[in-house]
């Protein structure tokens, strides 16, 4: 029998069912071109680091709509498909999470299609209501027709501990 009461365990499972609706949110405004309906997912000071440059990081919700409508900008349109996320909590108010990620672009330029796939690393708190990314960072595995200064896979994220430990047992 659980030492927890019933109603943590609920809020748990409520808390995880909201977090991968954001995390969904995040990959339907993308494929969707809703740079600020995505910027608005992202806490108020919420960092997004898209690739290895200054120009891939973006901090508050402003820039981060900025930096997604100058990257929509090359495709006509994309697919990003998530899946395998793993949620921990840090706190009733804090949560990291890894999400799988291959996403499918197609250029405005004449090019072939590009390929893309990684894992986001996440942080995430609670702001209000609501579920909101601190921070979200992409590592990319591998590409294909897709040459961009990519953050690579297994070289360190933005949470401490890499990627979110598959029996990770809550801690509060």
């Amino acid at each position: 029998m659980s030492e927890r009461p019933e109603e943590y365990d609920v809020q748990v499972l409520h808390d995880r069912l909201e977090i991968t609706d954001v995390i969904h949110a995040y990959a339907y405004g993308v494929d969707d071109q809703r740079a600020d309906a995505v910027a608005d997912l992202f806490a108020e000071d919420g960092v997004f680091r898209a690739y290895d440059r200054p120009k891939g990081l973006a901090r508050g919700r402003a820039e981060v709509a900025a930096l997604l409508e100058r990257l929509l900008a090359t495709f006509r349109a994309t697919s990003h498909h998530v899946s395998g996320t793993r949620i921990a909590f840090m706190s009733s108010d804090r949560a990291a999470a890894t999400t799988m990620l291959y996403a499918w672009h197609r250029f405005v330029d004449e090019r072939p299609d590009g390929h893309l796939w990684g894992r986001y690393h996440d942080e995430l708190v609670r702001e209000g209501a609501r579920w909101r990314f601190a921070r979200r960072e992409l590592r990319v595995t591998a590409h294909r027709n897709f040459e961009f200064p990519w953050l690579p896979a297994g070289s360190g994220c933005g949470h401490t501990d890499g990627d979110v430990p598959f029996n990770q047992p809550n801690t509060w």
